[in-house]
């Protein structure tokens, strides 16, 4: 959850706060009266509720969401039953419905059962004699008052402080200066800054170490008893050309009766990371690996992550196998599954195959994929044939452009791209989205407990935001059901080409709830599909790694554990994902802005993404970097209104989503992590 900071008590004086964020996460969910917090036998109306554990999502406005361990829904945590805790601890609390809506439930805080850290970052501040640690996570709102010891420092400078107090109702927050990072404009410090904050361990223990520095460089011959040999079958991986992990590998043949057999092989990991282990351990804590700006930091030791697990060309791997058929209109025909060895024939990269699908490659290139050419061919055939059938079941295609940073080998930022989506990057989702189709829905009709990947669908309630935009835009929608895949797609393939397309893309992706991980097979709304899981993934993601052993057992027919035993993991893997993926964010938009920082003065052309009653957001062309525009920057009395959705000033001139601006980069906002900017006549 992103950076907040909280006012820190003193016996002097309040502090005035710091202002908040336009662009607030949450609404707030309850029309409700605040009120200081007494102690109290039961909640109002005499509901005495039940007693949840959850993990809290805290927001920079004070108050909070307790997101329950067993899957019950969300409940409101007011300011007062926040003032002990931090964002993403997990507490005891009393649930109960709102009584102002039985539909929704508010909580009420009984005690910390884990803190979600041990260690704080932020900047270095000196206030009425005393050195302080500011939060540089906005939703943690109490300053750390530090004692310095032995480690030299400078009022500015970024550093970690280890808790020694936590909040109370009447004593401050209190921690040991334990780290000193350095300026933020060092090289590499704003990276560290946010690998700190969250807490990702970058090390390895020693025990996980020691325990994959004893498996060997490749796999002997006596691990390939009992697997089916596909040493000499033509098998490729297609990734990026700066992949070190290659996680699976595909192939394809034509059956005599003209059907196509896709097979689908991923690392079996599970070979060597054995339930309980050291390395399933830290695996398991991780839950997945980090792709920052500049670095991974894997969920398993490189020697695994980019050796033994990974399918290199020309060397023999462990995998587990899926053999999809299909006939010759892509129609699925079954499925099967085994573990298999395989030698990858070719490290594929997109862009080379792209051009070799196109004839457009050079003679080097074309060469390197000759004998490989039919078969990627008809792979080009089989995917749009898949990808045709998931689109008639109302699959969503979000297709937005990846804004990435290029780094140089000192780790500055030397230029923002778009990076562009080619018929190979989807060639590969299609297969793996079929895999892990496949998977999910064998062990559920196996009745084998594991981890599924779940998107329920929206709400009425979550897609308000979405169509009362439509209605101020005019778009057409009202024959469409927005609650169903199709439906949802049939609005976003209407306003494909309008200058309103990455818009209402962009909201309809915001109204849909989160995908997650659980432990009943509820379906995927985005995909528009009845069971699916995380199959394809294990290097890089624990979930995965549970699934191939589900799928083991199921083939084995054996047992496996509990669904509830799963319940606490599928929690735990779905924060750390979302953990994961702020980070990767936040490390791109800082690097965004550090070269963004070069360019003050500069003026470019962009359309307006987003308002508010602030200003509007502006994408900078051809960087896909957005900037913030205030009321008082934009000139001439604009006033947003939020009926209409559009700006106005008094002449009567109108701004609407869509219209490009011509603007002035005028600064970097480093408390806001925004670009700021004027408009240019």
């Amino acid at each position: 959850m992103p950076k907040k900071r909280h006012q820190r008590h003193s016996n002097k004086k309040k502090h005035a706060q710091p202002p908040h964020s336009e662009k607030s996460r949450h609404k707030h969910p309850h029309n409700i009266h605040f009120q200081p917090r007494h102690p109290k036998k039961s909640p109002p109306g005499g509901n005495p509720g039940r007693e949840v554990i959850g993990v809290v999502q805290a927001n920079e406005k004070g108050f909070g969401f307790l997101i329950p361990e067993d899957g019950s829904p969300d409940a409101f945590l007011p300011p007062p039953e926040m003032a002990q805790v931090l964002d993403r601890d997990t507490i005891k609390a009393r649930v109960f419905p709102d009584p102002r809506n039985p539909e929704r439930f508010n909580a009420e805080f009984l005690s910390i059962i884990k803190r979600a850290r041990e260690t704080m970052v932020g900047t270095l501040v000196r206030d009425e004699g005393h050195l302080f640690l500011k939060p540089d996570e906005l939703r943690v709102q109490k300053w750390v008052a530090t004692r310095p010891g032995q480690i030299r420092h400078q009022v500015g400078q970024k550093a970690v402080v280890k808790i020694t107090r936590w909040p109370s109702q009447d004593a401050r927050m209190e921690g040991d200066l334990v780290e000193v990072l350095g300026f933020p404009d060092d090289p590499g410090v704003d990276i560290q800054v946010v690998v700190r904050k969250y807490q990702w361990p970058e090390r390895f223990h020693q025990a996980v170490e020691t325990q994959a520095a004893q498996f060997p460089e490749n796999p002997a011959e006596r691990d390939f008893a009992g697997r089916r040999d596909l040493r000499k079958v033509p098998i490729l991986t297609i990734d990026g050309p700066d992949a070190k992990d290659f996680d699976d590998a595909i192939s394809l043949e034509r059956t005599p009766s003209g059907n196509y057999r896709l097979g689908v092989h991923i690392a079996d990991v599970s070979h060597y990371v054995q339930e309980d282990s050291p390395l399933d351990q830290e695996a398991r804590t991780r839950a997945t690996s980090v792709y920052l700006a500049d670095r991974v930091i894997p969920m398993l030791p490189h020697s695994l992550s980019d050796g033994l697990c990974s399918l290199r060309e020309g060397v023999p791997r462990l995998t587990l196998s899926a053999f999809l058929e299909y006939d010759q209109d892509g129609k699925s025909l079954g499925a099967e599954f085994a573990p298999t060895v395989i030698q990858s024939t070719r490290r594929g990269i997109y862009g080379e195959v792209q051009q070799v699908l196109e004839n457009e490659a050079s003679p080097e290139v074309a060469s390197k994929y000759e004998s490989l050419k039919p078969m990627l061919g008809q792979m080009r055939d089989l995917a749009r044939l898949i990808r045709r059938r998931r689109e008639q079941n109302g699959s969503l295609d979000f297709d937005f452009p990846e804004v990435r940073a290029v780094l140089n080998s000192e780790g500055r930022v030397v230029d923002v791209r778009k990076l562009e989506r080619l018929g190979t990057h989807m060639l590969i989702e299609d297969f793996m989205v079929a895999a892990n189709e496949a998977v999910a829905d064998y062990l559920s009709r196996q009745k084998i407990p594991s981890v599924y990947r779940i998107h329920e669908p929206p709400t009425p309630r979550d897609l308000e935001d979405l169509t009362t935009f439509l209605r101020a835009y005019r778009v057409p929608f009202k024959n469409l059901d927005l609650t169903t895949p199709p439906g949802l797609r049939s609005l976003l393939e209407s306003v494909k080409g309008h200058s309103l397309e990455p818009v209402i893309s962009t909201l309809a992706l915001r109204s849909l709830k989160l995908a997650v991980y659980a432990t009943r097979n509820a379906g995927h709304f985005g995909l528009g599909l009845k069971s699916y899981c995380h199959f394809t993934s294990p290097i890089r993601r624990y979930p995965d790694l549970v699934v191939h052993r589900s799928l083991k057992k199921a083939l084995q027919a054996a047992a496996g554990k509990s669904t509830h035993a799963y319940d606490k993991l599928s929690l735990h893997c779905s924060l750390q994902e979302r953990t994961a993926e702020k980070m990767e964010r936040e490390t791109q938009k800082l690097m965004q802005l550090r070269f963004m920082a070069n360019k003050i003065g500069g003026v470019y052309e962009g359309p307006i993404r987003h308002m508010t009653a602030y200003g509007a957001f502006v994408e900078l062309n051809p960087y896909g970097i957005e900037g913030f525009l205030s009321l008082d920057s934009l000139g001439s009395g604009f006033v947003f209104e939020p009926g209409s959705l559009i700006m106005r000033n008094r002449r009567g001139d109108t701004l609407h989503y869509g219209d490009v601006l011509k603007v002035k980069v005028e600064s970097v906002d480093a408390a806001f992590q925004r670009l700021v900017l004027t408009r240019h006549s």
